[in-house]
């Protein structure tokens, strides 16, 4: 079988040793599965909780070459980090005949492997989000004493170290006295009745660059006289402290500016709000079995509502299947529903049980406790050299047993980085972790879409969609659910007066 490797690592002070050892790993488990691998795919500091990684989309694309039948990663968290995207990727990998195999979680090719990797990616996106609280804590930090956070400087500042003999020394903003007065000048000339465009021909007629070093366009230079840093206002994410930075531009020339830019303002175009459709990859045609897709309707009604469906990939014009198109919400929230009756305690607690069975079958430890056994004996083996040298008084001897220990030193040490990464490769997961997670689905909000998204991505494998009922099947191995017309007219009745609302279409501001 003919694989491929991919490896990431997101932040650019990691180094080049992160992606030589998920290589290393990878390559032993594809040895270990006779696979043959064809090419890697790396991606060098960039994040997961992204999709735009240009050896991803480059190893999605090759895929539709079909040369490949498995992308290995070192975890799935190498493949991503985010919430959405994994069922999208590997919903396109699969329609190509790929799946993604991780060589360090085990995880069975059914659909309880399903409902675990839906954990992993979880735990892997709740792990993304504490990280990012803590950086966030830290920028917070800087911000406190109005230090730089990074981004881009504004055009008129420098930053300098506060200790100038550390390389890492965090950084606070100074008036670059070569570019200041380029602010003045476009303040004023703005001030005095020029247009963007003159002032922007004016300056590149001189060669001079914006805060990105390049030519100045209107972009650049709204984004300047907006700017209410060069009111000396020190400003990071909702923080504001007067006083925090050098002021460039006096009080009365900005709001000058301001006034001036107010009245020049032209209404912009309101652009069209994007549904999210979550029921994508999993929503099927009960009749020609194609998947349904996301639909909105090209007009928008007086009262700004636009009017969002799924449709059959081979119906519409000119296409055989006649099935008929559905509402958006409609259907999202009957298959939210129908998730969150799983999540009664009883239910709970069977899946976090057979989650847990199911896991541990697969966790293979035999080479884990081979490596232990070997390392045992060598460090029994180091003790008794350490006993003869302690007793030794021929320095001939005394030698040989120094290089003896030297020997058994490295031994150990190799032993202990296989052992490191033998225990990688064994995911644990418990029955408290897993009802944890589930009890907090089980009390979650119906209308924040991430709750809707985590539920579908969790529990639902297939939905198929008929005009009259659709039948889902679960990932937790229940047995399918059909519901008809019936059974929704009495869901509608149960749901009378509460926040689900099936058939009134979301507007979209």
């Amino acid at each position: 079988m003919n694989v491929v490797i991919y490896a990431r690592y997101s932040d650019s002070k990691q180094r080049e040793e992160s992606i030589e050892a998920q290589l290393k790993v990878c390559h032993a488990y594809a040895e270990s599965k006779g696979y043959t691998v064809i090419r890697e795919y790396i991606d060098r500091a960039l994040s997961g909780r992204s999709d735009d990684r240009p050896q991803f989309q480059l190893m999605i694309k090759h895929s539709e070459r079909k040369q490949f039948q498995k992308v290995l990663v070192y975890k799935l968290d190498r493949f991503s980090r985010d919430e959405y995207d994994p069922a999208i990727y590997k919903a396109q990998l699969r329609k190509n005949g790929v799946k993604v195999e991780s060589a360090t979680e085990n995880i069975p090719d059914n659909s309880f492997g399903i409902l675990i990797e839906a954990l992993i990616s979880g735990n892997n996106a709740s792990y993304s989000v504490e990280l990012r609280e803590k950086v966030k804590r830290n920028l917070e930090l800087n911000a406190e004493k109005c230090l730089s956070n990074g981004g881009t400087t504004p055009l008129g500042y420098k930053l300098v170290r506060l200790n100038p003999n550390e390389e890492k020394s965090k950084k606070k903003y100074v008036i670059n006295e070569e570019t200041a007065p380029t602010v003045q000048e476009v303040f004023t000339k703005y001030a005095n009745g020029w247009s963007i465009k003159e002032i922007c021909d004016s300056l590149n007629a001189r060669g001079l660059k914006s805060a990105q070093r390049a030519a100045f366009n209107k972009s650049s230079l709204h984004t300047m006289l907006c700017n209410r840093k060069y009111l000396g206002i020190y400003i990071y994410d909702g923080i504001e402290i007067p006083g925090g930075m050098p002021q460039i531009i006096d009080e009365d020339l900005f709001n000058k500016v301001a006034e001036k830019m107010k009245l020049n303002k032209k209404n912009p175009g309101r652009a069209r709000a994007k549904a999210e459709y979550i029921l994508t990859t999993k929503l099927f045609c009960g009749y020609c079995k194609e998947k349904m897709v996301g639909h909105s309707s090209n007009q928008i009604s007086k009262k700004g509502i636009i009017f969002n469906y799924y449709k059959c990939k081979n119906s519409g014009r000119n296409k055989p299947c006649k099935k008929k198109m559905v509402h958006k919400d409609y259907i999202e929230d009957i298959i939210i529903m129908e998730c969150r009756k799983l999540l009664t305690p009883e239910n709970i607690s069977r899946i976090a049980k057979e989650v847990v069975k199911i896991a541990q079958s697969f966790d293979d430890r035999s080479a884990l406790h081979r490596l232990e056994s070997l390392i045992q004996k060598a460090q029994e083996e180091k003790e008794n050299q350490m006993t003869s040298l302690r007793a030794c008084k021929d320095d001939t001897i005394r030698e040989m047993i120094f290089e003896d220990l030297g020997r058994i030193g490295a031994e150990i040490k190799e032993l202990e980085k296989q052992i490191e990464i033998e225990k990688e490769r064994h995911y644990v997961v418990t029955e408290q972790q897993v009802v944890d997670h589930l009890k907090s689905l089980a009390d979650g909000d119906i209308k924040d879409i991430t709750y809707r998204k985590s539920l579908i991505r969790l529990f639902v494998n297939k939905i198929f969609l008929y005009d009259d009922k659709f039948t889902i099947t679960f990932n937790t191995g229940d047995e399918e659910v059909t519901i008809t017309e019936v059974m929704l007219s009495e869901i509608e009745e149960e749901l009378s007066g509460n926040s689900l609302c099936f058939l009134k279409n979301k507007v979209h501001q």
